[in-house]
């Protein structure tokens, strides 16, 4: 993946291979420009190691995850990424619905 780069689509959260919530995710690489700002000091990125973003929850499932907690992405296509849930953040509507948004990180 590249700088700016996003993944978005319907997926799952699993732990220990067992599923815990249908989620909506929308992950991205930051652009080209967070990396002049924020410098990494190394010669060769692996961009994949900046991909973060949200997972969107129907609200009745947000009390199953755990912030600080390391989970399994499952992608639309099956890929799995390993991922960390950093913080609750808002309840917002996605395509009409309520959801509850978490900011999560690969790890």
């Amino acid at each position: 993946m590249n700088p700016g780069d996003t993944l978005k689509g319907q997926g799952q959260l699993l732990q220990h291979g067992q599923l815990i919530v249908t989620i909506d995710y929308h992950l991205t690489i930051p652009s080209s420009t967070h990396f002049v700002i924020n410098p990494t000091g190394k010669l060769n990125f692996n961009f994949d190691d900046y991909l973060a973003g949200f997972v969107l929850v129907e609200p009745d499932a947000a009390d199953k995850i755990e912030p600080g907690t390391e989970y399994t992405l499952e992608l639309h296509n099956k890929a799995k990424l390993p991922v960390q849930i950093d913080r609750r953040y808002k309840q917002i509507e996605h395509q009409g619905q309520p959801r509850i948004s978490f900011w999560v990180t690969v790890v």
